[in-house]
């Protein structure tokens, strides 16, 4: 029985840890190749159409990269907004401020969360997936669900400095990495056991 309540303690704390520090790991920054797109991923709109700083720090940094001729398109990807438009609509406008073609922008309006943006990309292209450093972490995972093999990892930056439910947003990615993929976490720890048990046998 002690057992049982070490391991009940044991592995929730370690996969918590273990979840943590590769989220952790996304807020270190890396340069990108060039790709045939980037992919803006949808955050929330305020009132008035107004992005929230969220939205608009991946739309900036998405701009900078097509700026910089890393890619050739913009992927808009999102949902309905609770109080204005569609996000795709509010990042179209911004990116129409800047002289950006339509003809080079990519719009998914179906993308209403990460794994349906993942889902809905066409896996012939290449890409720089565009998000907040926390929020990169459940994106890679989902890239290597759906085998999209050639993307590459861009973490926004920082226009209006860092958030006030920044705390919030990442405990939320921790949950939603254990939601998404809790069986694959599951399986890891099974392999984890088999190992341990081969192990002290063969000692």
């Amino acid at each position: 029985m002690k057992k049982l309540f070490k391991y009940l303690f044991l592995i929730p704390t370690l996969s918590v840890l273990v979840v943590s520090l590769f989220i952790g790991y996304h807020y270190i920054d890396s340069s990108v190749k060039k790709s045939d797109c980037a992919v803006i991923f949808g955050a929330a709109v305020w009132r008035d159409d107004i992005p929230s700083h969220a939205l608009y720090d991946r739309i900036v940094t998405a701009i900078k990269l097509y700026q910089d001729k890393k890619v050739d398109c913009l992927v808009l990807s999102g949902g309905d907004s609770d109080f204005g438009s569609h996000e795709v609509d509010v990042m179209k406008k911004l990116l129409l401020e800047v002289d950006i073609p339509t003809k080079d922008m990519r719009l998914d309006y179906q993308g209403t969360d990460t794994q349906k943006t993942i889902k809905n990309l066409d896996k012939n292209f290449s890409y720089i997936l565009v998000s907040n450093d926390f929020h990169l972490a459940r994106i890679r995972l989902f890239t290597w669900r759906y085998g999209l093999t050639n993307s590459q990892f861009k973490k926004a930056n920082y226009h209006y400095g860092r958030y006030f439910k920044e705390p919030y947003f990442f405990f939320r990615e921790v949950l939603a990495i254990f939601w998404y993929f809790k069986f694959e976490i599951l399986f890891l720890w099974g392999i984890v056991y088999f190992m341990l048990k081969l192990l002290k046998k063969q000692r």
